[in-house]
C-alpha cells in the first residue's frame, strides 16, 4: 500500500483558448520575471503495484477501473482454473483495500478481462472465461454479487462496452487483425460485428473506447500476451464509435521491451479524482509463474490530450511520481452535512438549498452523485438542482432535473428570475430512485453538462462563473445526496499542470508561458495544436520530474518555417542556445523532429524552459532521451534475437557510422539487411515480424532499400543503385547524424542512397535482418560521429 502525503502542488498555467490562432495569457510563478516556486512531489506513487491478495503465481493482469459514486473499482482477469472475480477498491487510484471475490458464479472460472459498466442502477460485467464466448453478469453494487443473466454469447476475448451520447451502446472485441465492433439492442444483445481498422498487423485485443471534446478515442492491444512487444495503439474518430480511425504518427503510445519492464499492454482508461484528468492502468509482465507463463503487475500512468492527440506520460516504473491530484473539494453530505463544508439555506419560495462553503473559481468541473428517495413528500415527480456558480439567493446557475417530465435543464437564475437556457430528455427509462451523476464543466470556452456521462447540454455563449455550488430542492423533498465534489480544472486544464516525467515527450501546449506566446489550431498532421514563439520575452516552461542523473538528447518538431530561427534551452539554472539549422529539416515535410543537442540533466523535479531568441519558432512538442556515449570505435557481433533479427550495442547510442563488408555468393531473390538505430526489440514465436522500432537497410541483387519500421508499419523510404555480382564483395558506410541517414560504397564518392526522417528514430542499437544462403555480412564497425 503506498502512503499518499497531504500536500498539494498549487501551478497555474495559461488557459488554451480554441481558436484558429489565439494568444495565450501568461500566468507566472513567482513575483516577477521568470521566477517559479520549487517543484516538489509531495504525493507519491511507483509503478509496478503490490496489492493484497492478488492471484497466487498469478498477479493482476487485464485490469480495469470503474469510477462510480467517487470511487474506484479494479478488476481483473482470473488465475486459469480458479472461480471468481476478484476487485479491489480506491478513492484515489493508488491506495487499493481488496473488496474479495465479487461473483463465485461457475461460468467465472478463468475470467478473462472481467470489465464492469454502471447504467440505470445496474452494474453489468462483461467476460469471457477462458476465452469461450462472452456472459453478463449484473449486480445492483459494485463490489457484487454478480448473477449470471445470459447464454453464452459467443464472441472471442475481451469484450469492451461503450454507451455513447445519444444513449447507443457498442461492444468491441479482440480479433486477428483488427478489433471487431457491434452495435447492442440492450444490456445483453449484441448484434454481428464489422472488423475496424484499429489493428496491430497481429492478434489484437484489450480494446476500449472513450469519448472526450467530441473525439472517439479507441485504445487496442497487440503482439502476443507473454511477448515483450506487447503494446498499446489508439486511433481517433470524429464520427463514430465504429468509423474508421485515424492512427496518429506518436503511436504505439505504451511499449517498453526492457530486461526489467515490458509486456505493457491490455489497457483501461479512467478519469482521475480531479474530475479533469484521464489515467490508463495495464499490466506488465515479471519472471514466470510455477505454470510457465509470466506473473503480471499492476500499473498506471497518466494520459495527456492535444487535439486529436493522445499521450501518455511514461511509462514509468521503479521511480516516484506524482499521484493522482484530488479535487478542490469533495464530500458525502449524506442525511447530516458536516456545518464546516456546507450551509443551509431557505429561499423565498420554499426552496431549500446546501451550499458548500468552498468556492469555485472561472474555471472548473463539478459533480453531484444523487439519488430520489420515494419515501419523501413529493417522491419521483419532485425536482433536485444541481446548483454552481453561486453569488447569492437570486444569482446562481443550476441544472434542473425535472421528475415530472423527465427533462435536464440548464437555468440561468438573474436578480430572482430564472431563464431555462436549454433543455434535454433524460434517457429512456431513468429510473430517479437510482444514483445517477450529474457532471458540468464550466470554462471561458462555455457550460456543459453530462449526464451519467453523456454529454447532454452543451452552452458555448455561458463562459464559467465563479461561485459556490450544491443543491436545491422543494421543501421537505430532500433526496438522498452522494459524492459530491468540484476541482479548479476543466476541459483538460490539468494537462498543463501535472509534472511531466522524463524520458518523454511534453506537448507545446501543455506548458506554463510567459510573453505572448500563440497557438495554432488544427495544421499538423495529427490534429495537434502547435504554439508560435515569436518574441526574445515568449517562453514555454515545463515542470519536470527526471527519472536519473544522465546525458539526455532534446528535441522539438518544429514547422520548416522555424528553419534559421535560434531557440535558448534552460535546464538546472544553465541556458544554451541552439540555432534551427535549416540543414536539419526533412526537405519535403511541414514539420521535423529536430534535435537540439544532449543536455546533462539531475534526477528529480526542476524546470525546463524554451526562450525564443531569434527569430519565429513553431513548435509542436519536446522530446528527451536519456543517451549513452557511443565508443569512438567498435566491432559488433549482433546476437541471435529469433531467426530473423539480431541486435547489439546500446539503444542509448545516437549519431554514429556503420561500416561492413557484404559478399553476395550466388544470384537470389533473398536479401538481408542491417539494423539501425533500433528500439524496443521483441522476439516471440507467434508475433508480428519485424517486431522493433527503427531502420533496416535491405540489400538486394541490384539496389538498397532503406525502410523505416515500427512494429507492423513498415514504409519504404527511398532506395539506392548498387548491384551485386556472384561472389562479390563490396564495403558498405551508413552515417546515422541527426535526422539525416546517408548510405555510401567503396566506389562512390557521393552517397548512394540520402534521406531525411521528419519523423526520426534519433537513438538506438545496430543489428542484421534476415537470414540467407547467399548472403554473408560482416561483424559491424561503429564509429563514433562526434
Amino acid at each position: 500500500m503506498r502512503q499518499v502525503k497531504k500536500a498539494w502542488i498549487w501551478m497555474v498555467v495559461a488557459c488554451v483558448l480554441l481558436s484558429a490562432i489565439v494568444t495565450i495569457t501568461p500566468r507566472l510563478w513567482g513575483k516577477k520575471g521568470t521566477d517559479r516556486m520549487a517543484i516538489s512531489l509531495s504525493q507519491t506513487y511507483q509503478n509496478p503495484f503490490g496489492l493484497e491478495q492478488e492471484w497466487e503465481d498469478y498477479g493482476i493482469g487485464d485490469p480495469y477501473v470503474l469510477r462510480f459514486d467517487g470511487k474506484y473499482y479494479l478488476y481483473c482477469s482470473t488465475k486459469d482454473r480458479r472461480v471468481g472475480v476478484k476487485a479491489w477498491s480506491s478513492d484515489d487510484l493508488v491506495n487499493w483495500r481488496y473488496e474479495g471475490l465479487v461473483t463465485e458464479e461457475a461460468i467465472s472460472e478463468g475470467a478473462y478481462a472481467p470489465e464492469v459498466v454502471y447504467w440505470n442502477g445496474a452494474f453489468y460485467m462483461y467476460t469471457s472465461p477462458a476465452g469461450k464466448g462472452h456472459y453478463v453478469l449484473q449486480s445492483d453494487k459494485p463490489t457484487g454479487p454478480f448473477v449470471n443473466k445470459t447464454d453464452n454469447l459467443g464472441f472471442t476475448i475481451d469484450g469492451s462496452v461503450f454507451i455513447d451520447d445519444d444513449e447507443q451502446w457498442y461492444f468491441t472485441h479482440a480479433k486477428l487483425n483488427g478489433i471487431m465492433a457491434s452495435l447492442m439492442t440492450d444490456p445483453y444483445t449484441i448484434e454481428p460485428g464489422k472488423q475496424l481498422n484499429a489493428t496491430l498487423g497481429h492478434w489484437t485485443e484489450g480494446s476500449m473506447i472513450i469519448k472526450r471534446n467530441g473525439r472517439y478515442f479507441i485504445t487496442y492491444t497487440g503482439n502476443h500476451v507473454f511477448s515483450k512487444g506487447y503494446r498499446v495503439n489508439y486511433g481517433v474518430n470524429h464520427e463514430s464509435p465504429i468509423g474508421t480511425y485515424k492512427i496518429p504518427e506518436n503511436n504505439p503510445i505504451l511499449i517498453s521491451t526492457a530486461n526489467d519492464f515490458n509486456g505493457l499492454g491490455h489497457s483501461a482508461t479512467v478519469m482521475g479524482p480531479d474530475l479533469d484528468s484521464y489515467y490508463m492502468v495495464y499490466h506488465n509482465l515479471v519472471g514466470r509463474s510455477a505454470e510457465g507463463p509470466p506473473v503480471r503487475k499492476l500499473n498506471l500512468d497518466r494520459l495527456v490530450f492535444n487535439g486529436d492527440k493522445m499521450s501518455v506520460l511514461g511509462p514509468t516504473h521503479g521511480s516516484l511520481q506524482e499521484a493522482p491530484r484530488l479535487p478542490a473539494f469533495h464530500d458525502v453530505p449524506g442525511g447530516a452535512p458536516s456545518a464546516d463544508k456546507w450551509e443551509q439555506v431557505n429561499q423565498a419560495d420554499s426552496t431549500e438549498i446546501l451550499l458548500t462553503r468552498a468556492a469555485t473559481g472561472n474555471l472548473y468541473t463539478t459533480e453531484y452523485n444523487f439519488r430520489w428517495n420515494d419515501s419523501k413528500s413529493g417522491g419521483l415527480n419532485s425536482s433536485l438542482d444541481a446548483i454552481f456558480a453561486y453569488g447569492d439567493a437570486d444569482n446562481y446557475r443550476l441544472t434542473r432535473v425535472n421528475g415530472a417530465t423527465m427533462e435536464l435543464s440548464l437555468i440561468d437564475r438573474v436578480n430572482g428570475a430564472e431563464t431555462v437556457v436549454a433543455s434535454k430528455s433524460l434517457p429512456k427509462g431513468t429510473d430517479l430512485a437510482k444514483v445517477h451523476t450529474i457532471r458540468i464543466e464550466s470554462s471561458s470556452s462555455g457550460t456543459i453538462i453530462y449526464w451519467d456521462g453523456l454529454l447532454k447540454i452543451e452552452q458555448t455563449a455561458m463562459a464559467g462563473k465563479a461561485g459556490r455550488i450544491g443543491y436545491g430542492w422543494p421543501q421537505g423533498a430532500k433526496p438522498e445526496l452522494h459524492y459530491t465534489a468540484f476541482s479548479d480544472e476543466a476541459n483538460g486544464s490539468s494537462d498543463r499542470h501535472v509534472i511531466k516525467p522524463l524520458p518523454g515527450t511534453l506537448e507545446a501546449v501543455h506548458a506554463d508561458v510567459a510573453g505572448s506566446p500563440v497557438i495554432q489550431s488544427g495544421l499538423t498532421p495529427d490534429g495537434s495544436d502547435a504554439v508560435v514563439l515569436s518574441k526574445k520575452e515568449d517562453s514555454l516552461s515545463f515542470p519536470i520530474n527526471v527519472r536519473e542523473d544522465g546525458s539526455y538528447l532534446l528535441s522539438v518538431n518544429a514547422a520548416k518555417s522555424s528553419a534559421g530561427s535560434t531557440l535558448a534551452i534552460e535546464s538546472d539554472g544553465n541556458t544554451k542556445s541552439i540555432k534551427l539549422d535549416a540543414s536539419l529539416f526533412a526537405d519535403d515535410a511541414a514539420w521535423t523532429k529536430v534535435p537540439l543537442g544532449e543536455f546533462t540533466l539531475k534526477a528529480g523535479t526542476q524546470w525546463l524552459s524554451l526562450h525564443g531568441a531569434k527569430g519565429e519558432v513553431t513548435l509542436r512538442y519536446v522530446e528527451a532521451s536519456r543517451t549513452v556515449t557511443v565508443p569512438e570505435q567498435t566491432v559488433i557481433r549482433p546476437t541471435s534475437v529469433g531467426l530473423v533479427n539480431r541486435f547489439g550495442g546500446d539503444p542509448g547510442w545516437t549519431d554514429y557510422t556503420v561500416s561492413f563488408d557484404v559478399t553476395l555468393k550466388a544470384t537470389t531473390s533473398d536479401e538481408v539487411g542491417v539494423l539501425l538505430r533500433t528500439t524496443n526489440e521483441s522476439d516471440f514465436k507467434d508475433q508480428v515480424k519485424d517486431a522493433f522500432m527503427g531502420y533496416t537497410l535491405a540489400l538486394l541483387n541490384d539496389k538498397v532499400v532503406l525502410r523505416r519500421v515500427s512494429y507492423e508499419n513498415s514504409v519504404e523510404a527511398t532506395t539506392g543503385a548498387l548491384s551485386f555480382k556472384p561472389g562479390q564483395t563490396r564495403h558498405i558506410s551508413v552515417n546515422l547524424k541527426g535526422t539525416s541517414i546517408e548510405v555510401f560504397s567503396e566506389d562512390s564518392h557521393k552517397p548512394i542512397l540520402t534521406w531525411k526522417d521528419p519523423n526520426a528514430f534519433l537513438l538506438g542499437r545496430v543489428g542484421l535482418r534476415g537470414v540467407s544462403t547467399a548472403w554473408t555480412i560482416s561483424p559491424l564497425t561503429i564509429t563514433n560521429k562526434k
